[in-house]
């Protein structure tokens, strides 16, 4: 079959490529000596082809090969093309495009048509990069000879001998091709091309310019084809609409943006649908599913279209790991309706009956925005023709994206953006190469200011410094695991994070520790300090505090409505790529039970102090009354549904009522005796009010600072004073208002202090850890016995500062400049 009949800017860009690449074809055959073959290659043998996706990039690149190949036109080129895809599962697309299209190109394999007998001009071997260039067993196959095929080094060596110029197609598979040092070399040392032909519907300037340095190419032509130009022609559709929605701060958490995108992506896939048969269009639509690289993606997607009622006979799916359907049969099977797919597929899949995608992973990236929208921005075949496009309705002549996430509209929003920017445009013909006989023999020169040199001047390329081989770095690893010990090598102890070096002192240290533990002094408890202190907790039987928890919810008719709810008011956000126009509506977005599970999974755990699945069983008991009071029969999924809901949308309701009941039902009682002596090392700081006389060596610098200044009293307010250690028997706890405890760190025995035998707890606090959570907490805790503890933080100026909460803030703030002659009125 030959090529359609081209469009009147596809035509255009065509003649020029070819005029370009015949100019330079003439100077090739005039041209002497390597280094002026190179000059004209460099100079007017690269083409860089940019146009959006759906105008005809691979038919415009395949007209220019096909006619440049042919023999019948002067300066044409006995050329044998290299085309390369952006990845391996594009080839087979590939060369069914050519094979159906072009008459005057015949696909190659590489892998047995390795053979230069037979070969003629406009022969294609279609490949990757990777199968060519890299350090893989398959590459290494391609690049060594066989029984019947020649490797391909050879086969290039022997084809440029027997007269054949050699061409390169890079379909998008310039960008990144500087990361592959392989490639690049193949392509500079091996390849050689005289034309090189590069097509992008996703034009990145950085990328071009680093392929053109890294390919030793001096002046890349570029042609570019505009958006404009394609709709006009009834290639492409008019626009994209993207539809994002948006959430309240608060509820973001818990609509499933994944099942309101998809849901809304199928009602307009029927929509369109309709459209079509109304229209009189004999075509079955298709909706993109873009999911996701995690395994469990394409599962997740099916499922949710399952309960949409999309039946499974519809729905085909698609990755690069692990194929399900055929992309190219899926196309056309017009009995799918549905394709699911994975991220990489994105790039320069070929779908014209797909109106609609449906994202559900991110899609910031511009040039991924670009892929994205090209997917559905073909118009199909059934639909072409200026008479049927004027009849088509409004619907028809858009494609829409629908975002899971809202922030990734911006890629989008960028990607139009830029696809219009691309002007339509020619080149034309280099003209700093110029043919000059010097002694009697053709050179190409590379002219300056227009001028030709007397003498030889050959033409050196742009260097390149590779830069290192991947395989090296591999390898440099593989020899780090093999000499590493072999606790390190087998991964026993892979969460251990020191390296060998410092892994080897380790023993000398914990003997330098049993030194001093030798050398340890025993410091008596000083007579007449009370051994035996209070302290509280919960009961270990937590029936009654769980029947207080459940008693004490307030569910009224607001909060029993949010265990009802199903749905939550989002704003859905349309926006028009390319014209740029924006609309927006409310719509009610399904709640995401499985979000809502899991905050309400982290409810029940807040209180770490009561067993989750008793807690779970009170309030679902609770609620379980409340449904009997409305009247309504609940069945047990749809009560735990409810539940989850009321504790995701109120979590403060457990939390408020968990701590009232928590001070209603806390304990009192006597802790174990204070020990006789403390053991610490000789040496050890003395204290002259510590009930051991030396100084704890566990105290950070404010409490040190704290120590000190109750050993510096002169009043006589302080009578002793001893360290706090949490979770001691020994230690004074207090019940927080959420259940947990903590220990003050620091008891004073305050003279003339009546409260609690004149024992004052004291805890002191870093400003910057002054409003934590359990800061808030500790700051309004009350010990039965000593009252509340005084809580101290340091100013700017090292001063201690009383701490307190201040409700109409609700923060701790420091209060007031705390004296040691005062303790007995706190």
């Amino acid at each position: 079959m030959s090529a359609p009949s081209p469009k009147g800017y596809q035509r255009e860009a065509v003649a020029n490529a070819l005029e370009i690449f015949r100019h330079a074809e003439s100077q090739l055959r005039q041209a002497g000596d390597d280094a002026s073959r190179a000059a004209a290659t460099a100079f007017n043998g690269c083409l860089l082809l940019e146009a959006p996706t759906g105008s005809g990039k691979t038919l415009m690149a395949g007209m220019i090969a096909e006619s440049f190949a042919a023999p019948d036109r002067e300066n044409n080129a006995r050329i044998v093309w290299f085309w390369f895809t952006p990845f391996a599962g594009l080839v087979d697309q590939a060369k069914g495009a050519i094979k159906s299209t072009f008459v005057g190109l015949r696909v190659r394999d590489l892998q047995g048509g390795r053979k230069t007998r037979g070969t003629k001009s406009g022969d294609v071997f279609v490949t990757t990069w990777a199968s060519v260039a890299a350090a893989n067993k398959e590459t290494r196959k391609v690049r060594s000879p066989g029984d019947f095929v020649l490797a391909l080094d050879n086969l290039i060596a022997e084809l440029r001998a027997d007269g054949f110029r050699i061409g390169a197609v890079v379909d998008e598979a310039h960008h990144g091709f500087t990361r592959a040092a392989e490639a690049v070399r193949f392509y500079r040392e091996t390849l050689r091309p005289e034309f090189t032909l590069m097509i992008t519907a996703t034009p990145d300037d950085q990328d071009v310019d680093k392929f053109k340095k890294a390919a030793g190419i001096a002046h890349l032509h570029r042609i570019s084809v505009s958006r404009k130009e394609a709709v006009d022609a009834g290639l492409i559709k008019d626009g994209i609409k993207s539809i994002a929605y948006l959430a309240a701060d608060d509820q973001k958490e818990v609509v499933d943006f994944a099942e309101t995108a998809l849901a809304d992506g199928w009602s307009m896939h029927g929509a369109i649908k309709q459209g079509l048969q109304a229209a009189g269009v004999g075509l079955v639509p298709l909706m993109l599913v873009q999911v996701g690289n995690s395994s469990a993606a394409i599962g997740e997607a099916r499922t949710r279209l399952a309960a949409l009622g999309v039946a499974e006979s519809k729905i085909a799916w698609y990755t690069a790991d692990a194929p399900n359907d055929d992309l190219l049969a899926v196309a056309i099977d017009e009995q799918k309706e549905v394709l699911i797919f994975k991220v990489a597929v994105a790039l320069g899949f070929d779908a014209p009956r797909a109106f609609t995608l449906v994202s559900m992973r991110g899609a910031k990236d511009t040039d991924f925005g670009i892929q994205v929208v090209g997917r559905i921005l073909r118009v199909h075949g059934r639909l072409q023709g200026p008479t049927l496009e004027q009849k088509l309705p409004e619907m028809l002549r858009y494609g829409y994206v629908f975002l899971a996430d809202a922030a990734n509209q911006s890629g989008l929003v960028h990607a139009g953006e830029k696809i219009n920017a691309i002007r339509s445009e020619l080149s034309q013909v280099c003209p700093f190469t110029m043919v000059v006989k010097v002694a009697g023999r053709n050179e190409i020169q590379v002219a300056h200011n227009g001028q030709t040199q007397l003498l030889s001047v050959p033409y050196t390329p742009p260097a390149w410094t590779a830069p290192p081989s991947n395989l090296a770095h591999h390898e440099g690893d593989a020899h780090r695991v093999a000499t590493a010990p072999a606790w390190q090598a087998t991964g026993i102890l892979t969460n251990l994070v020191l390296t060998p070096t410092e892994a080897a002192p380790q023993l000398p240290r914990n003997a330098s520790v049993d030194h001093v533990l030798s050398g340890n002094q025993r410091y008596a408890l000083r007579a007449g300090v009370p051994r035996v202190h209070r302290s509280e907790r919960l009961p270990l039987s937590t029936s009654d505090l769980l029947k207080c928890i459940a008693a004490r919810i307030a569910i009224d008719d607001k909060v029993f409505n949010a265990g009802l709810r199903q749905s939550v008011k989002v704003t859905r956000r349309t926006v028009d790529l390319f014209e740029g126009s924006e609309e927006t509506e409310s719509i009610q977005a399904r709640l995401s039970d499985e979000e809502i599970a899991h905050r309400a999974q982290s409810v029940l755990f807040d209180a770490g102090y009561l067993d989750p699945r008793d807690l779970h069983d009170s309030l679902l008991g609770r609620l379980k009354t409340e449904f009997a009071h409305h009247g309504i029969d609940a069945d047990p999924d749809k009560l735990e549904l409810a539940l989850n809901r009321i504790m995701a949308a109120y979590p403060n309701l457990i939390r408020l009522a968990a701590r009232t009941c928590a001070a209603k039902f806390k304990e009192i009682f006597d802790t174990d005796k204070l020990p006789e002596f403390v053991e610490l090392p000789a040496g050890v700081k003395k204290s002259r009010l510590n009930v051991y006389g030396v100084t704890p060596q566990d105290l950070n610098g404010p409490e040190r600072a704290f120590a000190d200044l109750l050993d510096a009293d002169t009043s006589g307010t302080v009578d002793y004073w001893f360290r706090n250690e949490p979770r001691k028997p020994w230690s004074i706890g207090i019940v927080m208002p959420s259940g947990d405890r903590y220990f003050p760190d620091f008891a004073v025995k305050v003279a003339g202090r009546s409260v609690g035998d004149g024992l004052l707890l004291v805890e002191i606090k870093g400003n910057h850890i002054l409003n934590g959570d359990d800061t808030l907490d500790k700051v309004v805790a009350r010990h039965q016995v000593y009252g509340t503890p005084l809580m101290l933080a340091q100013d700017e100026g090292r001063r201690f500062m009383t701490v307190k909460f201040f409700a109409n803030t609700g923060r701790n703030e420091m209060d007031q400049i705390f004296r040691i002659e005062n303790l007995a009125g706190y």
